[in-house]
């Protein structure tokens, strides 16, 4: 018996496990493309994203399109969470092949040795590296984090249109609602206490929590599930969120009274990385790879709202998206320093979890 068999046994009976567990997505095979060799059909890859309508939209052009191409099957789900990889990491029990980890977390987590090196002779580089590639992720959008709000319930002149008026809880009475992790919240609350944009990094983590205090007694909930970010709108449990354009427009789509304020927003890299010890190391990074095509970057975008890493993808996206895309130079857009987060992630989720709790 092969090695490839005794590893496809002993792992055999965990991804079973989690496929059946997590209603996963498996998407059919087609005629393989000859990469190597190998026979690329035999793979089957666990891809682990955030869920809801975003995953949806990942699953119809990536993933679908990448099995009709390779021959290789996808188990698709959501689930992303950097304690989960990292007790897969620790104990050997690796169960994910690709993972969708936001810009913060994907540095922490090359930092902590939980990530395997990207080989960028098969994952081609595009756009700034600084603003969001490395040697452990690779970013293929920028997430656009901002204020959501149900336009029929506050219309103009009644929702904040900012961070420092989403603080101001005497002005814009309501219901918050934040995500249940420090990074962003740290900023905006800088942003709310009066920091430009532009100037939030190195963050006085002091001064952030003092203005995160302001606040707190007027959020409703803490979000751990992205999805929730929209669902809690639509379901009237909350009255202003913390969201993503990507996350409003596919609810506007779908006839939901959602709407979403461009201008301030946070500009995050969407990443990609492979934990460290996969049996399925070449193959997810032929999938990371396939994630930076323009066409499809192009049509996730249209369908998103979201913004591309790859400049040849923006003139293939329709005028009306084109037209939303945010304005790097623009003051008050802010990119999150993954960087700074990787250097101080750690000891900063331990004191947001403990102020979360007191």
């Amino acid at each position: 018996m092969s090695t490839e068999t005794k590893n496809a046994r002993r792992s055999g009976f965990t991804r079973r496990r989690f496929l059946t567990n997590s209603a996963a997505v498996s998407l059919g095979l087609a005629a393989p493309a000859v990469w190597t060799t190998r026979s690329w059909a035999e793979e089957t890859l666990v891809y682990i994203g955030y869920g809801g309508s975003t995953q949806d939209v990942i699953n119809k052009v990536f993933i679908e399109s990448f099995t009709k191409e390779t021959g290789i099957k996808i188990i698709s789900s959501p689930g992303a969470d950097l304690a989960k990889l990292r007790a897969q990491v620790q104990t050997g029990n690796i169960e994910w092949d690709l993972l969708n980890l936001i810009g913060p977390q994907a540095s922490a987590a090359g930092t902590d040795g939980l990530l395997e090196e990207i080989d960028y002779s098969v994952v081609h580089r595009h756009g700034p590296v600084e603003r969001g590639q490395s040697k452990f992720f690779n970013t293929y959008y920028f997430s656009r984090g901002g204020i959501g709000f149900n336009p029929e319930k506050f219309p103009a002149g009644k929702h904040p249109t900012g961070w420092a008026e989403f603080w101001d809880v005497e002005r814009f009475p309501g219901r918050r609602g934040l995500r249940a992790r420090p990074e962003d919240n740290l900023e905006m609350a800088l942003i709310a206490d009066g920091v430009p944009a532009r100037e939030v990094y190195p963050i006085d983590v002091d001064r952030a929590f003092a203005s995160l205090d302001k606040i707190k007694q007027s959020v409703a909930h803490w979000i751990t599930e992205t999805p929730q970010t929209v669902s809690l709108l639509q379901n009237n449990e909350v009255d202003f969120v913390f969201t993503y354009s990507s996350r409003i427009e596919a609810a506007r789509k779908q006839g939901s009274s959602v709407d979403f304020v461009y201008g301030p927003n946070f500009l995050t890299p969407g990443t990609h990385v492979i934990p460290k010890g996969t049996k399925k190391r070449d193959a997810a990074m032929q999938l990371m790879g396939h994630f930076l095509r323009p066409d499809l970057q192009a049509e996730f975008c249209n369908q998103t709202g979201s913004t591309p890493i790859n400049p040849e993808a923006i003139p293939l996206m329709t005028e009306e998206v084109r037209a939303n895309q945010p304005k790097f130079d623009d003051p008050e857009v802010m990119f999150v320093d993954v960087d700074w987060w990787a250097k101080n992630y750690a000891e900063i989720n331990r004191r947001f979890l403990e102020w979360r709790l007191t």
